[in-house]
């Protein structure tokens, strides 16, 4: 039995060592940074915009002629038939070919041009997607520090409850003691004050679990020195927000995965244009240059072989196994199916809006009960306490209301902090900062 209660004291103070070996205080911008910074889906849909930049420039390139140097050089040997004298006489031949070549497409039924467009609509939609990832972790990053914001508070309540029991015990010893009060008394406010201590025991406990929650969040190793600045929030009142309708349309001007989705659709729409380019002719330019010497012609051989060539090439299809076609269809369908995903996310945000815009509207009001709840039930537990000191009323209904105005104060921290994290939800999709200063 003691070595087990010596685990649970280590296991507790490792728990609670974060608060008491603190060396670094973590704002809540540091943690979005950190976050960012080791996500992997993050930094993953970063390098997918890297590869659209290249694709890019790539496409971009693709316009400019080529140029291209070769230089062949071959060696050739054996036996060559003289009819005059019927032998095989010995021949050896050295050759070398110098080429500079150059070829530019004038026309592809804009083709090249398209693509370009294409690869800078991908690229700006990937740099949005980075974006919207980068928007979440924002959001439950916050949503883990408030967590952890309201853990502090519910500590500092229930440390204020143990201190009161613990005041009412003494007080309950000395009328024990003189005979003013039965034990029996004693024995009840004792009960109240272990079970005060355990509620203090789960608050720690709770604020440790969630320690470790942002810290996962963040994706940074869990350590014992992590604390988090304790802000205070601004006391805060329920408000008519504006409508879901004025609030989405506020959303649809910024929010990167709307953006994203429309330039995604621009894109497809590129993509129908090159696919329908494939019925157009084609017309290239090329040009060369090529000279060459061998050992069995004059020495001037290299200027003697020099050639200069230009050409134009006009390709016209007429008929390609209905591939163009084929590829027109699929493009016109992946068009559609794009669209459909456009309307898609909007749809999701919409619904997303309207979901936070009732959370806030019920978190206010039941903020607003809760206080008118804590009002009256601390003035009744103020009377009841007096009453209980002067022995007006027994230990057993004086810890009723006891209980009855810890839990109330306990559910007006948690609807507080809810009340704050719902407004920074509908203040999200209205662009406002996500702070609290």
């Amino acid at each position: 039995m003691k070595k087990r209660k010596r685990r649970i004291l280590t296991l507790f103070a490792v728990l609670i060592g974060l608060s008491v070996n603190a060396q670094q205080v973590w704002t809540l911008q540091a943690c979005f940074d950190t976050a960012y910074k080791k996500n992997i889906s993050l930094n993953q849909e970063q390098l997918s915009s890297d590869i659209n930049n290249i694709n890019l420039t790539k496409s971009k390139a693709a316009v400019y002629p080529n140029l291209n140097l070769s230089d062949v050089h071959s060696f050739t040997a054996g036996h060559v038939y003289d009819p005059y004298t019927a032998q095989y006489n010995p021949y050896h031949n050295t050759e070398n070919t110098l080429a500079l070549n150059s070829q530019v497409t004038l026309f592809n039924g804009y083709l090249l041009l398209n693509t370009v467009k294409q690869s800078k609509l991908n690229y700006q939609a990937g740099e949005l997607d980075v974006q919207k990832i980068k928007n979440d972790i924002m959001l439950n990053v916050l949503a883990g520090y408030m967590q952890v914001l309201m853990d502090y508070e519910a500590i500092e309540v229930a440390n204020a409850q143990v201190e009161a029991t613990t005041t009412q015990m003494e007080q309950m010893e000395k009328y024990v003691k003189f005979g003013k009060s039965a034990e029996l008394s004693l024995l009840q406010i004792q009960t109240q004050l272990a079970s005060d201590k355990l509620t203090k025991v789960n608050a720690e406990s709770q604020l440790q679990l969630d320690k470790v929650t942002l810290m996962q969040l963040m994706d940074v190793p869990v350590r014992s020195d992590f604390d988090i600045e304790r802000l205070k929030l601004k006391d805060m009142f329920p408000e008519i927000p504006l409508t879901t309708e004025e609030i989405n349309k506020v959303s649809l001007s910024f929010l990167p995965q709307i953006k994203s989705a429309m330039l995604k659709t621009d894109a497809a729409l590129y993509s129908l244009k090159m696919a329908q380019s494939g019925v157009l002719p084609k017309l290239t330019m090329g040009g060369a240059l090529q000279t060459g010497y061998t050992n069995s012609l004059s020495s001037d051989e290299f200027k003697n072989n020099f050639v200069q060539a230009l050409n134009l090439t006009l390709s016209i299809p007429i008929f390609n196994n209905l591939q163009v076609r084929s590829n027109v269809d699929v493009a016109k369908i992946n068009l559609l199916n794009i669209q459909l995903n456009e309307q898609q996310t909007k749809n999701d945000v919409r619904k997303s809006i309207e979901t936070a815009y009732t959370n806030e509207i019920s978190a206010g009001k039941k903020l607003m009960a809760t206080e008118e709840q804590m009002a009256l039930e601390t003035r009744t537990y103020n009377d009841m306490e007096k009453k209980f000191v002067v022995g007006a009323i027994d230990a057993t209904t004086f810890l009723i209301e006891k209980n009855n105005y810890n839990k109330v104060s306990m559910s007006l921290i948690q609807a507080k902090y809810d009340y704050v994290l719902k407004i920074k939800m509908v203040d999200f999709y209205l662009n406002k900062p996500l702070t609290f200063k």
